[in-house]
């Protein structure tokens, strides 16, 4: 039991801090086009390995809230850059055995730079898109792009869900936003942790876990408890998300990532 615990405890904090695995049935292909490609075994080689661009590789996980957060960057160095190759690999899903023995993955987010099937660089956590291309050693050409005009967007809320597990632990991650005119206005992170019976006197040193991690509120629920992380969170500040992604955008990039949105 106390091996149990600890394995779990350990799974537990890489939730709540960004680490973790959850498993999700793939999507349809989203209907907009964000120009990033979802990268398996299959595909691998061709898609990275051999690419005439550089490729920034994203290795991503759907209870990770830095990697959602992420999501509206890389869309933006998609639109903005396309000279660059966004490449994204969902950590718990089917036929990425290759992958994971290849690149040496410890924490979510990961990105891995790839030039001429080399990798020039990694940074792990969440970057700025600043951080990104000098990691790719990119330098954007001297003819700027031409500068696309703004569009505004209906005032409109989105709430996307994905469910997770891993062993004994399983849980629920609600991502919801608010869309403005032109950005985001708010964004509120919900991940249900359910906890199984036999750790259920392990609660509390669990959710004390994940209080000293700093990565949101934690509160006890029926079956388990629940860690938020809202606009106005320290963690969420300190991510420093990019929000000008509108919502058609926006709800691709996580369908991509294995949610479903409504």
């Amino acid at each position: 039991m106390k091996r149990q615990f600890a394995f779990l405890l350990c799974t537990l904090l890489l939730v709540a801090g960004g680490a973790s695995y959850t498993f999700a049935a793939p999507k349809a292909a989203p209907a907009e086009d964000i120009k990033i490609v979802k990268v398996n075994d299959a595909n691998f080689e061709s898609e990275v390995l051999h690419s005439k661009k550089p490729v920034i590789l994203d290795i991503t996980s759907t209870s990770c809230p830095p990697c959602l957060i992420m999501i509206p960057t890389l869309i933006g160095i998609a639109k903005n850059y396309p000279d660059i190759k966004i490449a994204t690999v969902g950590i718990d899903e089917p036929g990425i055995d290759k992958i994971k023995a290849t690149l040496p993955i410890r924490a979510f987010p990961t990105f891995f730079m790839v030039r001429d099937g080399k990798i020039v660089n990694q940074l792990v956590g969440a970057v700025k898109e600043e951080e990104l291309l000098a990691a790719l050693q990119y330098t954007p050409s001297k003819k700027p792009a031409a500068k696309q005009k703004k569009v505004k967007n209906a005032k409109r809320n989105m709430v996307c869900k994905t469910p997770g597990q891993f062993n004994g632990l399983k849980n629920l991650v609600t991502i919801s936003f608010v869309f403005g005119d032109y950005e985001i206005e708010n964004v509120d992170i919900v991940t249900d942790v359910f906890v199984p019976p036999e750790l259920s006197d392990k609660r509390e040193q669990l959710m004390d876990h994940v209080r000293a991690s700093g990565k949101g509120e934690v509160e006890p629920t029926m079956s388990g408890f629940r860690i938020h992380i809202d606009n106005n969170c320290r963690f969420m500040k300190a991510m420093d998300m990019k929000r000008t992604s509108t919502y058609g955008e926006m709800r691709a990039g996580l369908e991509l990532q294995g949610f479903s949105c409504q």
